[in-house]
């Protein structure tokens, strides 16, 4: 038989190691949590369009980065001439197969979180003048 004391002893043992087990949980939990919260931050665009300079591409490359460090969630680049021209997005990441803008083109890409980190742009022949604008 087991004395009442004893009895006492046991069941706070008890208690704190399943107080141990609720705090784990609930740490586990709180963190999941906010990586949650920062996923859906990144998936949530500021809503500021951001449109670059009109510029005028030659058969030397040219990359455009996001003004102020800020990713984008989605480009528009329209192609007013004279020339085409090739278009790369995300050049560290990208293939080296650009998209051919043609005059008169609209370039658009939206890849739903804030990824687009920079864009190259250069003519096989001639100049084009772009506009590009990007959401963050």
């Amino acid at each position: 038989m087991i004395r009442s004391d004893e009895a006492m002893v046991l069941l706070l043992d008890k208690l704190v190691q399943k107080m141990d087990e609720l705090n784990k949980q609930q740490i586990e939990t709180t963190a999941e949590l906010t990586r949650q919260g920062q996923i859906l931050n990144e998936q949530t665009p500021e809503g500021i369009v951001e449109p670059l300079a009109p510029m005028q591409v030659t058969t030397t490359a040219r990359v455009f980065h996001p003004p102020y460090e800020k990713k984008w969630f989605s480009i528009t680049i329209e192609n007013d001439g004279p020339n085409d021209c090739n278009v790369i997005v995300n050049t560290e990441k990208s293939s080296s197969t650009p998209y051919p803008l043609r005059v008169g083109g609209t370039y658009e890409l939206d890849v739903g979180m804030a990824r687009i980190e920079d864009i190259r742009v250069y003519c096989d022949a001639g100049t084009a003048n772009l506009r590009i604008k990007g959401l963050r």
